[in-house]
């Protein structure tokens, strides 16, 4: 049985550093904690711990399971999400995305999710040099549960955040594009097993792309992810494979860039 939760709010400063170390705990290969085993883990005292989880929960920055486990709540991903925006992702990794287009040939693209909205948005791009090419405007959002770059995105969040994007309308942005929640869902699993999305004229008719996540390396979740978008006429197993090989590479340096460590 789950420890009753005090009400009274941690009144010491020492709680601060106390409450920063819970979040951190929660990583990729721990996503979730009961009580107890924080407790354990941490070494922090039972009733300091308790009112800490209720304050962490009370400003969403942890969910509550009926079991009394505990899980990283959407604050925690909006102030993540935040965050990256803050960072000024697009300079610090054109470098990579231009070196990647360069090596494909096609268009190179940067996204990063507004999950408050539900959309991903392109912020950076280096075009295709060939004549017949997939152009994409900068600034431009698409819906997260679309596409391979906004897939690639989408796969690396907390449950919740999957649950609510996925439980609010989808347009339809080609033919391609997924509809239905449990296609997503499977879809997702997919890239979860593999590290990378594929998608077949989701976004845009007439293309196809491959799309690595960016990744904090303490949690798992994805802040961004690196796509490339091929015409469907210059698609074969071969070109497919090298582009992916391409993408992930992209991938691995934008995030030793960034100081994230590979996962």
């Amino acid at each position: 049985m789950s420890r009753p939760r005090t009400e009274a709010p941690p009144d010491t400063p020492k709680v601060l550093d106390k409450a920063l170390r819970v979040l951190d705990a929660f990583t990729e290969r721990t996503p979730e904690w009961s009580e107890g085993a924080l407790s354990r883990r941490l070494e922090i005292p039972s009733t300091t711990l308790n009112r800490i989880l209720r304050s962490l929960e009370r400003a969403g920055y942890l969910l509550r399971y009926g079991d009394g486990r505990y899980r990283l709540g959407l604050a925690a991903i909006r102030l993540g999400s935040r965050a990256s925006e803050s960072l000024d992702l697009a300079a610090a990794l054109a470098p990579e995305i231009q070196a990647a287009a360069r090596e494909t040939g096609e268009l190179t693209f940067l996204a990063v999710p507004e999950i408050a909205t539900g959309l991903t948005r392109y912020i950076y791009a280096a075009d295709s040099t060939s004549r017949l090419r997939v152009t994409v405007e900068v600034g431009t959002a698409v819906q997260l549960s679309a596409g391979a770059t906004a897939k690639a995105i989408l796969a690396f969040q907390p449950e919740a955040v999957i649950d609510s994007v996925l439980a609010s309308p989808r347009e339809r942005h080609a033919t391609g594009t997924l509809m239905d929640a449990e296609a997503v869902r499977v879809d997702l699993a997919l890239i979860r097993e593999r590290g990378w999305a594929f998608s077949w004229e989701e976004t845009y008719q007439g293309a196809w792309a491959v799309a690595a996540p960016l990744r904090d390396s303490g949690t798992g979740v994805a802040i961004g992810a690196i796509g490339v978008a091929v015409p469907t006429s210059r698609h074969t197993p071969d070109i497919e494979e090298r582009v992916r090989e391409v993408v992930l590479k992209a991938a691995d340096r934008a995030m030793g860039s960034l100081g994230y460590r590979r996962l």
